[in-house]
């Protein structure tokens, strides 16, 4: 595939197109906090929840059926999303405020969530966290499509991988020194922070540029509209193996920080920032992306991007040397650009221009919610079943993954329309 056959991989000129550098700070400092917040909780809520009795089989192990249980949470607000987003959000409020008030509930719910050490008590909690929490993602790329050039939208989006990354460190820096000038630290401290970061963010939301509401509240079933795309056979097998390499993706959230704490022996302190490695080589895979396109084309570049996570479980599953497997995480960051940013780029390429905003909410609801959801409630079963035996755990998702390379191999061939459909 050529840059004349596929024109919108092309990199856009100019610098910024004009817009203020105060506004380009604005916006990033936004994304930072966004994905900071998550970024402090998501890889290692389970080591903190694994401390607690009530996650905790007879043995004393991490139970990872409940521990799973509280991560489906997300996935379960990332479907109910688009009726907040579409019904409150973008009818009723300015998006910096509906972020403003959603930021600083969902704080102070974390500060209570750290009070609670019962299962039905965390659960609902973090339900009512990320019901908060999850519309605020397209909220904060709604404010910047609204503000800044679309064709720049990554400059700005960049600044949330940057977040999810120096967080980790910082909660590292936090376990090894800071937190004890204070108390004892504990895993259970990224709550903390991350509500901290919450109420801050709320703050800083009411200084951003304003956002009035649309004159028309977007469809809550928007992927609906785009199910009639599932006739496309090149995108229906996207659709089938991107759900099934999300419930993959979610065993890796789940799994790994318990993995690295106890199957590599890495410190608990440090686990967060080891994850990172994968956010690291992530923005180097993004800047690698339109370059991979152009010499391989959708469908070998989404191949390398599921090969690599099935070569990383892989890693996992042999479990040795330790540098190997930390060198191993960043295989996340080669799957995260090469498949699962690629699938929307696809998705927004040969969607109709009327419904290309549906074809984004379809698949992010077959990925972050269903396939998601399923991964959360296999996070247990597949432990058990292998009695926390790490090299053979690892093996199930290297398989599926496997699967999903050799069927998408050979099932996705976009046709010559698919590939110029967009050339205007």
């Amino acid at each position: 595939m050529t840059q004349a056959e596929n024109p919108d991989l092309a990199v856009s000129g100019g610098a910024d197109s004009g817009k203020p550098m105060g506004l380009r700070v604005q916006l990033s400092a936004m994304m930072f906090l966004q994905y900071a917040i998550w970024g402090i909780w998501a890889p290692i809520l389970g080591l903190h929840l694994g401390t607690l009795s009530a996650f905790q089989a007879a043995d004393g192990s991490p139970d990872f059926g409940l521990i799973g249980l509280i991560y489906m949470t997300m996935p379960i607000a990332s479907i109910v999303g688009p009726f907040i987003g579409g019904q409150i959000a973008d009818r009723y409020f300015a998006a910096q405020r509906f972020l403003a008030f959603s930021q600083l509930l969902g704080g102070i719910i974390l500060i209570a969530v750290t009070q609670l050490d019962s299962f039905v008590g965390v659960f609902v909690g973090m339900l009512a966290y990320n019901l908060l929490y999850a519309p605020t993602i397209a909220l904060t790329n709604s404010i910047t499509f609204q503000h800044w050039p679309n064709q720049d939208f990554s400059k700005i989006r960049v600044f949330g991988s940057i977040g999810w990354i120096v967080i980790g460190w910082v909660f590292t820096l936090w376990m090894a020194k800071v937190g004890h000038a204070f108390r004892v630290p504990a895993m259970g401290d990224c709550l903390y922070l991350a509500a901290a970061l919450s109420i801050v963010y709320a703050v800083y939301a009411l200084f951003l540029p304003h956002t009035p509401p649309s004159k028309q509240a977007g469809n809550p079933l928007a992927f609906l509209d785009a199910v009639a795309m599932l006739r496309n056979p090149a995108f229906a097998v996207m659709a089938v193996v991107s759900f099934f390499v999300a419930i993959e993706l979610q065993l890796y959230f789940v799994w790994t920080q318990s993995f690295l704490q106890k199957g590599v022996g890495i410190e608990e302190g440090w686990v967060s920032t080891v994850l990172t490695a994968g956010q690291v080589c992530e923005m180097v895979m993004m800047v690698l992306l339109p370059l991979a396109l152009l010499k391989f084309g959708f469908r070998v570049t989404m191949v390398l991007g599921i090969g690599a996570w099935c070569l990383r479980d892989v890693i996992f599953a042999i479990g040795e040397p330790t540098g190997l497997v930390v060198s191993a995480i960043g295989l996340h960051g080669v799957g995260y650009a090469f498949f699962f940013t690629t699938i929307f780029m696809f998705a927004d390429k040969i969607a109709p221009k009327d419904i290309k905003s549906s074809a984004q909410g379809f698949l992010a609801s077959v990925t972050i919610g269903c396939g998601m959801l399923v991964g959360s409630l296999l996070t247990g079963p597949v432990n058990n079943a292998f009695e926390g035996d790490w090299s053979k755990i690892y093996l199930v998702p290297a398989a599926l993954l496997a699967v999903c390379c050799v069927v998408f191999l050979l099932g996705f061939r976009p046709s010559k329309a698919d590939t110029e459909s967009s050339a205007g």
